[in-house]
This record gives structure tokens, C-alpha cells and sequence, in this order.
């Protein structure tokens, strides 16, 4: 019986050479990706710079500041009442009888400020047809920002 030469094994023993070499790569490349998962990012750090060498004779002027006026916001609320298909509507937490009460009111705002913020505080379980009039009727009256509470 013939015992095999060391030229017979050779190609067979590179491959297993590399295996342990992978397992090591791939396990530094997980340590190296949980290492850095809890760092904060470079760009969210905070960062103190030189304020410079060079100098200006030139005054920078202040920013100009926008006085814009402070609009008014009204806040219209609704929600169930007690008897089924009732809805109770408030207008700045000062109760509307009727809808149609409300609608002149509004009017009446509109023609005095449309820039008025409305936001409108819709309860779960009021009615989509109730608040999409209003929100509509809110728009055709030309108010600017009409919005939803959240």
C-alpha cells in the first residue's frame, strides 16, 4: 500500500485555511457594528470654533425683525351630545346653540380678519358630515389657516 504524497493535499488544505480567517473578519466586522450603534453622530456633537485671525472695519448690520402681528385664533370644539345625531359646538369654549349660530358668526369674523388661525377640535365620535361642513364653510369664507387640532 502506497501512502499518498504532501502534493495530493495541498489544494485541499488552502481552502480550509481560509475559513478561520473569514470567521475572524466577520466577527469583528458585528463587533465593530454593535461597538457603534449607541455613539451619537459627528454632526450632532457640539463644536466650538476659532473665532479667526482676520478682522473687519465693516459694521454688520442686525437682522431686521419682521414685526408680524400676532393673528387671532379661534377654536371651534365638537362633540356628541346626549340624544343621538346631536352635536354640541363651541366657539373659544363659549357654547353655540345651533350650527346656524355659528355660521353667522364666523361670517362675521371673516369679514373683519381672514388672516384668523381657525382650529378645529373634532371629537372621535362626532359626525364627519358635521365637521366637513364647517371645515367647508371655514373655507368658502376665505379664512387663511384652517387647521386641525391634534
Amino acid at each position: 500500500m502506497r501512502i499518498p504524497g504532501q502534493h495530493h493535499r495541498g489544494p485541499a488544505l488552502e481552502g480550509e485555511a481560509m475559513t478561520p480567517m473569514i470567521d475572524v473578519v466577520f466577527l469583528l466586522l458585528v463587533f465593530f457594528v454593535c461597538a457603534s450603534v449607541g455613539q451619537i453622530p459627528d454632526a450632532l456633537l457640539p463644536a466650538e470654533l476659532n473665532e479667526g485671525s482676520t478682522s473687519t472695519e465693516v459694521e454688520i448690520p442686525a437682522p431686521d425683525v419682521l414685526d408680524e402681528p400676532e393673528h387671532q385664533e379661534v377654536r371651534i370644539k365638537l362633540r356628541p351630545g346626549a340624544q343621538q345625531g346631536s352635536v354640541i359646538i363651541e366657539l373659544n369654549q363659549a357654547r353655540v346653540p345651533t350650527a346656524a349660530e355659528l355660521s353667522s358668526r364666523l361670517i362675521q369674523l371673516a369679514e373683519i380678519a381672514p388672516e384668523t388661525r381657525i382650529i378645529l377640535d373634532i371629537h372621535d365620535d362626532a359626525s364627519v358630515q358635521q365637521f366637513i361642513s364647517i371645515y367647508d364653510l371655514c373655507q368658502a369664507l376665505g379664512f387663511e389657516d384652517v387647521s386641525f387640532a391634534v
